[in-house]
């Protein structure tokens, strides 16, 4: 069974279910509105919350330029054909805020730290199984690469139990400031705070500015726009910038009720919705959460009854910018889009380490028959950018942007398939540590990309990089073809084919390396423990490559060969692979992120090394027809040609600098 829809196919599935209907009527939202006003043009509301609670199916709700500080809990769906549309009327200009201004009286503590006590008036959205208030609320895992009070209760590291952060932030003049979880760490630091739980004061080291002539925010809401009732669905949210929102870390969401996978912006299992065209931003953890296993951390919690969860959702054409933790996260959704986003500059609070695995540009567990498309992913650090874990059956990632991320570009993880389950291909993946990683899944098509420019300086530095790294699932079954691997010290490194490691198809791929280097490797990381010691393993992979002398490294933990060595090793275990790939020298690849300019220099003809098919592949990442003949070119661009290539890889959403908003 084949379970990929069509691109047409699934960019037709959502459109005809939310097109905007005709016997509507708008409910208008302004400023300078009155919730007892008609909600016409004429005598607007003032909150979106009091048009939320009028609205019906077929209705739009849309509201003027404005701050507007509360959260926006939807009472009901709209119906196929007939969607309840939420609509700003002008982005960059309409702005939904979990933040309240505050103005306290200010005293003076010690140098440039002033205090004050926020009062419990302020924090409204008390629904939650712990407090209404962000600052009494623990961060499930401590961010900054400190290791704190949660980790000391998980025997992590040498952490510090004293050391506590909070859900809590503080805005001032339009940007958070950092938290530190000490005042003696404030007190020599202009532009951070600190809450003490003991005395509920608020300790802020305003620098050389004076307090009561700022704009001062904290964040009074832990969601910005998200139901109560789980499952609704035929909802528009579009055109407005959602901002400073309390929320948790999704430290092991699955299990821990007040750890909940809880965004800014929540679908609360909902289906049918389309959020797009709008700026999520500042949240303190995640942006954006699609999906239905991500926990609630609602002390009540109704459903829509008989309603298809977490169905045939769309986000498209929004930026999530700047948040705390990760982007858009889902845990289980079903035939979601996620297209045309830009994804820039997440996990803002630096969360690394153990149990802070929980975040990337996309992160989505079993995202089933989910289609990744034209995203542009960048510069998130510490993070990955495009991360599907624990199953992704029939899932597509394709024609995306993934540029300079801290971590992995394109990562799979937890899955138990046999070959062609998901397909990963025409993607741009350049800068970022390890360009395509793999643990403990299978199942992936990998088919004409381009991997390139892993940092001299990164931990791996691979092309691609597959290993076991739990006893959960397995680790095997993954293709890769038609690739450009260009500019890396390891082109491939992948684990050796017994125990929960399995075959792999290889071929048709273009590596930058001269043909006696020795830059592919097999690792023994094929279970966990690993099967080896070093010392057996490297003489385990001499035998079978039974030509040359290949390379220990790690003690012989992993072991490098040449192109001939590699082929001859997979040959050993019954697999042709590599067998029409090649090693060149000369490659460069360079990206200008600023002009979106691709260069592409190759000393050869591409049209030469001919091309794997598969018929799940029909166009190119510029939307040109892929020749299904076998005569196809590698890589995401089929005019690519001998000498020097400039491609122009981005034309959606203009990228945005920080503090900066569309115009």
């Amino acid at each position: 069974m084949n379970h990929f829809l069509t691109l047409s196919t699934l960019c037709l599935i959502l459109p005809v279910s939310v097109a905007t209907a005709v016997d509507g009527r708008t409910i208008v939202v302004s400023p300078a509105g009155n919730d007892a006003a008609a909600g016409n043009a004429e005598q607007p509301l003032r909150t979106i919350s009091a048009a939320a609670a009028l609205a019906q199916p077929g209705d739009t709700v849309l509201v003027k330029a404005g701050i507007y500080r509360e959260r926006v809990a939807p009472p009901r769906g709209g119906e196929p054909g007939r969607p309840i549309t939420y609509r700003g009327e002008k982005l960059g200009t309409v702005f939904i805020r979990g933040s309240e201004e505050w103005k306290p009286a200010w005293q003076a503590h010690a140098g440039s730290v002033f205090s004050a006590v926020p009062g419990d008036e302020l924090f409204d959205d008390d629904v939650y199984v712990d407090s209404a208030s962000p600052l009494r609320v623990e961060l499930a895992s401590t961010p900054y690469g400190r290791d704190g009070k949660p980790e000391a209760e998980r025997g992590i590291g040498t952490p510090d139990p004293d050391m506590v952060y909070t859900c809590g932030q503080l805005i001032v003049n339009g940007k958070p400031w950092e938290q530190r979880p000490f005042l003696t760490e404030v007190e020599t630091r202009p532009g951070t705070w600190s809450f003490a739980a003991d005395s509920g004061r608020l300790y802020v080291n305003f620098g050389d500015l004076a307090p009561e002539q700022q704009q001062v925010e904290i964040t009074a809401r832990r969601r910005i726009f998200a139901p109560h009732i789980r499952g609704l669905g035929h909802l528009v949210v579009e055109g407005f910038v959602m901002e400073h929102c309390g929320n948790q870390y999704p430290t092991n969401f699955w299990k821990t009720k007040a750890w909940a996978q809880a965004g800014a912006v929540g679908l609360r299992s909902g289906h049918h919705w389309v959020v797009r065209n709008n700026v999520i931003r500042y949240a303190n953890a995640d942006a954006l959460d699609i999906g239905i296993h991500g926990g609630d951390n609602e002390r009540e919690s109704a459903a829509a009854p008989g309603a298809p969860i977490g169905e045939d959702n769309l986000i498209e054409k929004n930026y999530i910018m700047d948040n705390g933790a990760g982007g858009i996260t889902g845990s289980v959704s079903t035939r979601v889009i996620i297209r045309n986003n830009v994804i820039l500059r997440n996990n803002k609070l630096g969360f690394i380490g153990k149990k802070r695995y929980e975040h990337a540009g996309i992160k989505a567990h079993n995202p089933q028959q989910g289609l990744i498309e034209h995203n542009y992913v960048a510069d998130n650090p510490l993070s990955d950018g495009i991360w599907m874990d624990n199953h992704f059956t029939g899932a597509r990632v394709t024609r995306n942007v993934v540029v300079n991320n801290g971590r992995r570009g394109i990562f799979l993880e937890m899955s138990d398939y046999q070959f062609d389950v998901a397909l990963v291909d025409h993607n741009i993946s350049i800068g970022n540590d390890i360009q395509f990683y793999v643990h403990d899944a299978s199942g992936s098509t990998v088919m004409h990309n381009l991997f390139a420019n892993s940092p001299a300086t990164a931990q791996y530095g691979q092309g691609t990089y597959i290993r076991q790294v739990q006893p959960r699932t397995k680790t095997g079954y993954h293709s890769l073809y038609n690739n450009l691997f260009i500019n890396h010290k390891v082109m491939l490194d992948i684990n050796y084919p017994a125990h929960r490691g399995g075959p792999q198809r290889l071929d048709h791929n273009v590596y930058d390396a001269p043909s006696g280097a020795r830059v592919f490797l097999v690792n023994r990381e094929s279970d966990v423990p690993s099967p080896w010691q070093p010392e057996e393993f490297f003489l385990l992979v001499k035998n079978d490559v039974g030509l040359g002398e290949p390379e220990p490294l790690e003690g012989g933990a992993k072991v490098a060969l040449t192109l001939d060595e590699w082929r001859a090793f997979w040959e050993k275990h019954g697999q042709r692979n590599d067998r029409h790939s090649v090693a060149l020298e000369g490659m460069k690849v360079s990206y200008d992120q600023a002009t979106f300019t691709l260069k592409v220099t190759l000393p050869f003809d591409p049209g030469g090394i001919k091309a794997t098919v598969d018929d799940r592949i029909d166009h190119d990442f510029q939307g040109v027809a892929v020749a299904r003949d076998g005569s196809a070119k590698p890589g995401p661009i089929q005019s690519l040609k001998r000498g020097e290539n400039t491609f122009n890889v981005w034309d959606g959403l203009p990228l945005l600098a920080e503090g900066e908003l569309p115009r």
